[in-house]
């Protein structure tokens, strides 16, 4: 297994999965892992390196999604064949340097003007917190929700059960009783938002 090192001034207990990112991929660009080759699989890397499994599967995603590796459930990650036969191995670790191509619905969203911010200026104190970049919210997906929901034409436009909806706790009574045997009632189960 081919040893990433943390960048200088990180130790590696403290990596997070854009630094593991960038070791793996100067390890198969720098060919450390050769055509075909097996990267550890995420159990192994997040225990050598002291870091949480999920951020190594998240350095391993943006991997995959590069086309850097393949990924197959319950099998080790290894490096994608088209990485080796494109020529895209290079002894350097410089970031690949293409023009960025976004979708159509990318650059919509790149065009939409950003909201002045005029309003807030004559304001003595601006209490305004958490608000969306306008360039990064999805516009027209918000809209075709919004007529969709509309169209359905709900039976009532307000909240639901504090607790959740109720076909939901139903259902995750019935998973709870099958696949860990807890007798609940649906009245015991709340749906938070958060972990």
């Amino acid at each position: 297994m081919a040893q990433i090192k943390a960048p200088p001034g990180h130790r590696t207990p403290r990596m997070g999965a854009r630094q593991i990112y960038e070791a793996l991929r100067d390890q198969i660009l720098g060919r450390v892992y050769g055509a075909d080759g097996l990267l550890p699989s995420s159990r192994a890397l997040a225990a050598e390196l002291g870091v949480s499994r999920g951020t190594v599967t998240i350095a391993y995603e943006q991997l995959a999604a590069e086309g850097f590796i393949e990924i197959r459930h319950g099998a080790r990650p290894r490096v994608a064949q088209a990485v080796i036969e494109r020529g895209r191995v290079r002894t350097t670790s410089r970031p690949l340097s293409r023009k960025v191509r976004l979708s159509g619905y990318g650059e919509r969203l790149r065009q939409v003007a950003p909201r002045s911010e005029e309003q807030s200026r004559n304001l003595l104190a601006n209490f305004r917190y958490g608000d969306l970049s306008p360039s990064d919210f999805p516009v027209l997906a918000w809209k075709r929700a919004v007529v969709a929901a509309m169209t359905r034409r709900p039976a009532r436009l307000a909240y639901n059960d504090p607790c959740g909806s109720r076909r939901l706790r139903m259902a995750l009574q019935a998973y709870l009783w099958r696949s860990r045997t807890v007798r609940c009632d649906v009245d015991q189960i709340i749906i938070v938002n958060g972990s």
